[in-house]
């Protein structure tokens, strides 16, 4: 018993580092420029606008040679997020889950999102 509570920090401590977004990945896609590399991303983002995604947002300029893109799918208890960087002209992204059960810092459970005013403003418009 007494070891069992003892390794429930490291399981908590575990899990909540587990959320986050893992390094960026270079693509097997390759471009000969930035201008490239952009409307690829922007292929990538009007084609999940057109799937089942829950959200789809970019590009956006990071830097003055950063770019990125994201999408966003419902998967279990949480969102899976996908990452997408231009990097002058070199591709890369990461894939993450991001769940709303593991989340240690509080900022998304059921009582934060049931009075949450953003929720409230999306459903009035």
């Amino acid at each position: 018993m007494i070891r069992t509570l003892l390794a429930l920090p490291l399981l908590v401590a575990a899990s909540a580092a587990a959320a986050e977004p893992p390094e960026f990945e270079n693509a097997a896609e390759r471009f000969d420029d930035a201008g490239a590399c952009l409307v690829h991303l922007r292929h990538i983002i009007a084609d999940a606008r057109g799937a089942d995604f829950d959200a789809a947002e970019g590009p956006y300029s990071i830097g003055p040679l950063d770019v990125r893109a994201h999408t966003v799918r419902s998967e279990g208890l949480g969102h899976r997020i996908s990452e997408y960087r231009c990097a002058d002209a070199l591709l890369s992204s990461r894939s993450w889950v991001e769940r709303i059960d593991h989340r240690a810092d509080g900022a998304f459970s059921i009582e934060s999102l049931a009075g949450a005013e953003w929720l409230e403003q999306g459903s009035r418009q």
